[in-house]
């Protein structure tokens, strides 16, 4: 059944028809557009707009046919034109031409807008609960190594003594941003445009306060014109996405360097790789890969919305049917990279040995030896240049850094020549780093405690 045609002497062509269909995707907004429905001819009921009886039958009726495309799935491969086409054509095997009440002041315009924003508010809540979890999982990490000295890295090469939880901390506090950015959007969902007609507005009596807060929003549009086009909403949630992918790519990438035999820091969980058909003794860190390869998939919906939305006028346009198939795929890819990484790092193993062989390097306490010197009075940029004539001279004479600082250092410096042996170590490197934010264990704790709090 279409909502439309009166005026129409021939059906439409068939190929436009099913390029102009949407029910194969805006399927998914079938319980919100119940939803949606159901609270809008309670509405009409209490507002005088239907008689009471009529406005019971038609909410009962809708209940039906939510419950039965739920028992009987093949339902949704009927040919219609989109989910509210669906919806009505269903009311009115149950309730006749009553059906056609249901619909009474109302748009498609702003009933599609209504049941996508049910829908990413739902979805927003989902995704949060994974980010805390993923965060919460980072926490765990980062505790059992808040005080295990590793290589930190710059430009990818290794630049100064971090802690393992310093790392896992790194990581978790984007994804408090991702947590916090998505519920400062969420209110911006939560606005109710039902009631505002095609365009114009209503001529029904309706109490669109008590609509809206029947359905969980916060705020009633402020202007019917702006409600049916508005997609920001959309936008920005497909954005948060894509920053969502963008944190996860980069902990994808610094565990699969870090889990690779070059490194060894951590052993990734066994179920979340994947096996070489030729070389026997390949374990692939294919999750990780995977995930960072979808952050490229979530950024282009995002590009594709944008592109959508440029060069549309004020209104409701065909165009922004093209709207729901972007943030279903942002979502569900999304939703699903935070699933998987998740398990990954629950599933970390850590190898201390080879993270503090590796946090042993010399030149990682370069940077240390100058502040060291600068503190005990030589000018920093002198102190800089010293450490570094150092690192040039045992580079050249192949001897440490260590051997070269305890020949030169006792002429410039006799103080931090009488401590080398404890700035070269790097469990103490990293306690030196204790102000708020830092690398000392204790700095680090206070990182994953606020971490924690703020995701819970």
């Amino acid at each position: 059944m279409k909502l439309w045609g009166g005026n129409y002497s021939t059906d439409p062509d068939r190929a436009f028809w099913n390029f102009n269909q949407s029910f194969s995707f805006d399927q998914r907004l079938l319980a919100e557009e119940v939803a949606a429905s159901r609270a809008y001819v309670r509405a009409l009921g209490r507002c005088g707009a239907l008689p009471a009886a009529d406005a019971a039958a038609l909410d009962a009726g809708l209940e039906q046919v939510l419950a039965q495309a739920r028992l009987e799935p093949e339902r949704l491969a009927l040919d219609a034109e989109d989910v509210h086409s669906f919806v009505e054509t269903r009311l009115n095997e149950v309730v006749g031409d009553l059906a056609g009440q249901a619909h009474l002041g109302r748009s498609r315009n702003e009933q599609s807008v209504t049941a996508l924003r049910l829908w990413i508010r739902a979805t927003i809540d989902a995704l949060r609960d994974a980010l805390r979890g993923l965060g919460l999982g980072l926490v765990a990490q980062g505790r059992k190594g808040h005080d295990l000295v590793m290589p930190g890295y710059t430009h990818t090469r290794a630049a100064e003594a971090i802690t393992f939880g310093h790392l896992a901390a790194a990581h978790a506090w984007p994804l408090v941003r991702d947590f916090e950015r998505l519920g400062e959007a969420r209110r911006r969902v939560n606005v109710l445009p039902l009631g505002s007609g095609a365009l114009a507005g209503t001529a029904l009596p309706l109490d669109r306060e008590a609509l809206a807060a029947e359905l969980g929003f916060e705020a009633v549009s402020g202007n019917a014109l702006d409600a049916v086009s508005d997609r920001d909403f959309v936008s920005e949630f497909v954005f948060c996405c894509a920053q969502v992918q963008i944190h996860l790519s980069r902990l994808c990438d610094d565990l699969i360097r870090f889990s690779g035999p070059e490194h060894g820091f951590v052993t990734l969980p066994e179920a979340f790789t994947t096996g070489s058909s030729l070389m026997p003794q390949k374990k692939n860190p294919d999750a990780l890969e995977l995930v960072r390869g979808k952050s490229g998939r979530v950024l282009g919906d995002l590009v594709a919305l944008l592109t959508i939305l440029k060069g549309i006028p004020a209104g409701y346009q065909k165009d922004l049917q093209e709207d729901k198939e972007a943030v279903f795929d942002a979502a569900d890819t999304t939703l699903a990279s935070v699933g998987v990484i998740g398990g990954v790092v629950s599933g970390l193993a850590l190898r201390p040995e080879a993270m503090r062989a590796a946090a042993g390097t010399e030149g990682l306490m370069a940077a240390g030896l100058a502040v060291a010197l600068a503190r005990e009075g030589l000018p920093f940029r002198k102190a800089h240049a010293l450490v570094g004539s150092l690192v040039g001279e045992a580079e050249r004479n192949g001897e440490s850094l260590l051997a070269a600082a305890r020949r030169v250092l006792p002429q410039h410096s006799p103080a931090v020549a009488g401590r080398l042996d404890a700035l070269f170590d790097p469990a103490q490197a990293v306690q030196t780093k204790a102000a708020a934010g830092g690398t000392a264990p204790a700095a680090v704790s206070a990182s994953l405690d606020q971490i924690e709090a703020r995701l819970r």
